[in-house]
């Protein structure tokens, strides 16, 4: 081979995902070359990651064949490639040295939201974090589990559009899928207790309680009571005492995040 004979190899940097029915995706690098040898030499192929710096032939190209598809890269990786001619007469310098990163398409998970309530769907593999990120790409014939998580005060009320129930769901295919959670706000209640002793009464705004006749009430999550404290028959309020109450003023107010009890005392004008 004459000295000045070389290779001109160009890397077609598109990658194309093939998925067929039932099949895992390829993702394959061409490349490309323009061989002076008139059709006589073999062309070798060289690859390297692109983390790596060692080259290993992965190929010999019959002569008169100018192109080469590398169908055993991986999805989203980068690889380098070079090569050079021979025949019984010599070999070629190599060619200039090629990178590229194959394609990480594939098909596509997506999660949708519905409902009056809020939560998040999180993947394994992970990729979909949603929240924040709702759609991910993995590899043809990936098994993607989905699992929902209620955030205080919902529920997650299940799974439509390629899942069903409230299980963790799980998803196998070539083609792109959207599911759907739907979570529900949940109304929470807390129980206000009013602990009465002596010769008075208390009231809550917004009504409800009236003790003593009626001292217990549920009310939804962050409802603002107000308790007033009234004597009989010329008794005195002597004092409040638990769920954030004290002192001796006639109100109290009570914000309602979890069940309470509150004391009140009244004394008779005999100190009883």
């Amino acid at each position: 081979m004459s000295p000045s004979t070389r290779l001109l190899l160009t890397l077609l940097t598109s990658a194309t995902l093939l998925l067929g029915l039932g099949e895992a995706g390829a993702t394959q690098l061409a490349a490309a070359w323009t061989d002076n040898s008139n059709g006589g030499a073999t062309t070798r192929i060289e690859r390297r990651l692109g983390t790596d710096t060692v080259f290993g032939a992965i190929a010999d190209v019959p002569p008169g064949v100018t192109a080469y598809v590398d169908a055993s890269v991986s999805q989203g990786t980068a690889y380098c490639y070079r090569a050079f001619a021979y025949d019984a007469d010599g070999v070629s310098p190599y060619t200039d040295e090629v990178c590229a990163t194959s394609a990480a398409d594939g098909p596509t998970v997506t999660v949708g939201k519905t409902g009056t309530g809020t939560g998040t769907v999180a993947s394994s593999p992970a990729g979909i974090n949603c929240g924040t990120a709702c759609s991910a790409s993995y590899p043809g014939g990936t098994l993607v589990t989905l699992a929902a998580t209620p955030d205080p005060g919902t529920m997650f009320n299940g799974w439509s559009s390629g899942c069903a129930g409230t299980a963790p769901c799980t998803l196998a295919g070539n083609a792109p899928v959207t599911v759907t959670a739907s979570f529900s706000r949940v109304s929470l209640s807390y129980t206000l207790t009013v602990a009465e002793s002596g010769p008075g009464t208390v009231a809550s705004t917004p009504s409800g309680i009236d003790c003593g006749s009626d001292c217990s009430e549920p009310y939804a999550s962050g409802t603002v009571v107000t308790l007033t404290a009234t004597p009989k028959n010329g008794s005195t309020f002597t004092g409040w005492s638990g769920g954030g109450c004290s002192g001796f003023a006639r109100t109290c107010v009570v914000s309602m995040t979890a069940a309470t009890l509150v004391s009140g005392t009244f004394k008779n004008g005999k100190g009883k």
